[in-house]
């Protein structure tokens, strides 16, 4: 099913400092309602999940290194689900997001999105080749964070993690130093689809895409570590 994205213009940074706000203010939005839905959030790398209640209004995903409010499973059926779009697309833009984007919504409620600014992309297709090393880059996203491109378009976001062993393959000089900047504990990557990206991905080409593009991101991290320390 298609997606629709709202792009904003915004006028501040993205105010990653801000997410336990977002959380607040979702509350008061549902309790003022009456719907009784308790608004949780889940922290994972680069972004937050917040889950709207087991019943009612979906799921809210900031992430913070793409500057998206993603919505998925808002089904448009009253007065409180519209105005809670609409509180969501206003308080995005005054959080400093790049966009909104809405994820299965219905046919019926294209004309609704599209009121808001929202265009319609089409849906993903299958990469139907075989990742080839020359076609896969890297560059910085939000602070840290890193988007992996495959031919010039977005595939997927990688954030630096520490972990309790080493990745297989080859460790750069660049990861090395890193490591042993940071106390010895090995150091990888989270690693997930980029909203933009154009293609469904195979698990193969996932593992191709992170195997070709792990030295890359190693000196390109170690660049910015070192900017910032400058800094």
């Amino acid at each position: 099913m298609p997606w629709i994205e709202i792009e904003l213009s915004p006028r501040v940074e993205w105010n990653e400092d801000g997410l336990d706000d977002w959380t607040l203010a979702l509350g008061a939005f549902l309790t003022e309602r009456g719907t009784g839905l308790n608004p949780m959030i889940r922290m994972l790398p680069g972004y937050n999940i917040l889950q709207l209640g087991e019943e009612g209004i979906g799921e809210l995903t900031l992430s913070g290194s793409e500057r998206l409010v993603i919505l998925d499973g808002l089904s448009l059926k009253g007065n409180v689900e519209c105005d809670f779009a609409r509180f969501v697309v206003r308080f995005a833009r005054q959080m400093g997001a790049v966009g909104v984007c809405v994820s299965n919504a219905s046919p019926t409620e294209k004309g609704f999105w599209r009121k808001l600014g929202g265009v319609i992309q089409p849906d993903p297709l299958p990469l139907k080749e075989s990742i080839l090393r020359e076609k896969v880059a890297i560059k910085q996203l939000a602070k840290f964070s890193l988007l992996v491109t495959y031919d010039g378009k977005a595939v997927l976001c990688l954030e630096p993690i520490m972990c309790n062993s080493h990745a297989p393959g080859l460790a750069s000089l660049a990861q090395r130093r890193l490591e042993k900047m940071y106390g010895g504990t090995p150091l990888g990557f989270a690693s997930r689809m980029a909203v933009h990206c154009p293609w469904i991905i195979t698990r193969e080409q996932w593992d191709d895409l992170l195997s070709f593009s792990r030295l890359q991101a190693f000196d390109l991290l170690e660049g910015l570590v070192n900017n910032c320390e400058e800094g």
